[in-house]
């Protein structure tokens, strides 16, 4: 059966030589898995790899059979041009850390068009920022919690300044498990989690700082979903911003 559906690209692998494997989030079926023919290569009809970059908002035409995990490209074409991502160094790098957080995170081979619309709206957003974009990630990732549903049940206050990661709560002391942040790393959590994206610039962090707070929502990730340890594009991330 032929599909045509939008789709957000998050990871490709290359397979063979002139072929990928690419994954991507669909809006009319969730989580797919493509087998891309013609991906590399001079031939008019090659070059389909171009629009699996990270992030990128495509169009896809494809076959699905049965209960087949693998489906095969028919046709692909972009969705939206962008104006910034595929040319600006940080840009780029936060593409590549929030394409492999949303393929290790999310499996769902079914429609979400509430996750579907986050995603698409945040990667747009992305893409016209001018301030506050090396926090865009932090922000991403407090608000994706939201929708992968284990986003924290209370806010930071002077009474709970613990943020018990195991639970999702910020708490009035240390609780008995290791699983939580002090003081002042939990209150940075709490100023991540209630700021949105129009206000990124007003979160005035260092590298040191931003750096600690990635992998402490990795962390919380962690504790909710095994997959998210041992994301490789940190520290392709971590590089830029020390540049």
């Amino acid at each position: 059966m032929i599909h045509k559906t939008k789709a957000i690209a998050l990871h490709t692998i290359k397979y063979g030589d002139s072929s990928l494997i690419a994954y991507v989030y669909s809006e009319s079926h969730g989580r797919l898995n493509l087998m891309v023919h013609s991906a590399y290569g001079r031939k008019k009809s090659a070059g389909k790899a171009i629009f699996f970059q990270p992030l990128s908002l495509i169009n896809i035409i494809y076959y699905h059979k049965g209960f087949q995990s693998l489906c095969k490209l028919k046709d692909v074409s972009t969705e939206v041009s962008f104006s910034s991502i595929p040319f600006d160094p940080v840009k780029r790098a936060i593409a590549l850390f929030i394409g492999e957080v949303v393929y290790r995170t999310i499996r769902e081979e079914e429609p979400n068009p509430t996750m579907y619309n986050y995603l698409e709206n945040s990667i747009q957003l992305l893409d016209v920022m001018h301030s506050g974009i090396s926090n865009f990630h932090l922000i991403f990732l407090a608000q994706l919690s939201r929708y992968l549903g284990f986003f924290p049940g209370n806010n930071w206050s002077e009474a709970k300044p613990i943020f018990d990661y195991k639970n999702g709560l910020f708490i009035h002391a240390q609780p008995l498990h290791p699983l939580f942040f002090d003081k002042e790393n939990s209150k940075l959590i709490g100023q991540v989690l209630q700021t949105p994206f129009h206000e990124a610039e007003k979160l005035q962090l260092n590298h040191k700082v931003r750096a600690q707070l990635i992998n402490n929502f990795l962390s919380f990730y962690q504790v909710h979903i095994e997959s998210v340890s041992n994301i490789k594009s940190l520290p392709i991330l971590s590089q830029v911003f020390e540049e």
